[in-house]
């Protein structure tokens, strides 16, 4: 059994996203909150189990669709869960097999195109939040040309006759948020420093669509997938889609769950999901956050917490006794996170089959100066619910950020990302 003392994935970009631009199709959205195509390939190289049919791949918290794309390129089948729609969507567009017409693509292209320069179609996002410029507001997300563009896009898209229609729509989101006054950082948005300077129009809006549909198109014919089903993308709460899962029916689960870190996914992710119409409502957004693993405290949540892990009562027990939480919430939070998990590696184990393992990507934590030891207390729980651990890898060692750092008592506490490789025996 080899915990923490493994090197062979150390240090080789497995848990990073951006070894994944430079490739087809998953080049389609940057995601920042996701593991490389090669962590997937590796998972996949490793399946011991003999079978003359596709193996059947299962990631719980499918993001922008890493695990499920490597999978159909390499010519298995995958199923992905996804609370995040717009994140579902992205991954559904990734797995696609629609290939244009070349003749088609270009007149439909160059349609929309002259349709987001003209930007005459005014969004119902004006005059909302900080989306637009308002009276009141010094900040705000996206110039008036820049949002009238996209609504330009998005209507015609609705009336137009397309089988490369989501790959548009996906096209227009990208180049929204490419010519957005703020950019991902962390948790939060940030504004550019010179975005006033920037200042982005609709020309900047439809150079940039027309960019990423030629890229979506190249890309299409350059990594080309064969049968459409090969993938199978729900939007939905994994806590309870995996339960709808017949057992033992995956070769393969592999994920990573949303970190013990206090970010509310739903909240960087919160303009894609107005401009999508996946929400359009403060409300709208709140009954999402309420499907996602308790993982913050944007929302008081309720539900059992309870979980059995000699492993967490120590760390536990100090963030109860802790005087430095910027949150009383956070020891709910963090006792319900495993809580959750837990429910997820029950049904892992039911679906799996005999031979077929669990990879984990996760992150230790630290509040107060308490650190949380997520791998260890989670590789236990897989333990004590049927799995033998394989091991519990390092890939990197990283410091506490953000809101665990300095004024927490955090400022140089070790903490680290790692794989966490599990596997059902009986």
């Amino acid at each position: 059994m080899n915990i923490l003392t493994d090197d062979r994935y150390h240090d080789q970009g497995l848990h990073n996203f951006d070894h994944n631009l430079n490739q087809p199709r998953h080049r389609w959205y940057p995601f920042k909150e996701g593991f490389s195509a090669e962590l997937v390939s590796k998972a996949i190289q490793s399946i011991s189990i003999t079978s003359k049919e596709p193996y059947r791949i299962l990631d719980p918290f499918g993001g922008s669709g890493t695990s499920p794309l490597t999978a159909i390129l390499s010519g298995h089948v995958a199923h992905a869960v996804e609370v995040n729609p717009f994140c579902a969507f992205t991954a559904r567009v990734k797995c696609s097999t629609t290939r244009p017409r070349a003749t088609k693509f270009w007149k439909q292209l160059d349609e929309l195109s002259i349709l987001a320069a003209k930007a005459r179609s005014k969004s119902p996002l004006e005059g909302q939040s900080t989306f637009t410029k308002t009276k009141g507001v010094e900040k705000w997300l996206f110039n008036t040309e820049v949002i009238r563009g996209f609504q330009s896009v998005s209507e015609k898209l609705e009336e137009m006759n397309c089988g490369f229609k989501s790959a548009f729509r996906l096209a227009a989101m990208r180049a929204a948020m490419d010519c957005c006054n703020a950019r991902k950082d962390g948790k939060a948005l940030r504004y550019l420093r010179d975005w006033k300077e920037r200042d982005f129009a609709a020309r900047d809006f439809a150079q940039q669509f027309r960019a990423n549909c030629i890229q979506f198109r190249e890309d299409a014919e350059m990594a080309p997938l064969k049968k459409e089903g090969q993938a199978v993308i729900r939007s939905g709460d994994s806590r309870n889609a995996l339960q709808k899962l017949p057992p033992k029916s995956f070769h393969l689960f592999i994920t990573s769950p949303p970190y013990l870190n206090s970010f509310d996914y739903s909240d960087v992710y919160r303009p894609e999901l107005f401009l999508g119409g996946y929400v359009s409502t403060n409300q709208e957004l709140r009954k999402l956050r309420l499907r996602t693993l308790r993982s913050h405290v944007q929302v008081d949540w309720g539900g059992a917490t309870n979980v059995n892990s000699s492993l967490l009562k120590g760390p536990l027990d100090e963030l109860k006794e802790s005087q430095s939480l910027w949150s009383s919430k956070l020891p709910t939070m963090v006792e319900a996170y495993f809580h959750d998990m837990n429910r997820v590696l029950k049904e892992a184990h039911r679906v799996l089959k005999i031979g077929a393992e669990a990879w984990l990507v996760v992150s230790t934590s630290a509040y107060g100066g308490v650190q949380i030891p997520v791998d260890l207390i989670l590789a236990d729980l897989g333990v004590k619910l049927g799995f033998d651990l394989d091991g519990v890898y390092v890939l990197r060692s990283l410091r506490a950020a953000g809101q665990q750092q300095s004024s927490f008592g955090n400022v140089g506490l070790p903490l680290r990302e790692s794989l966490i490789v599990l596997k059902r025996v009986k």
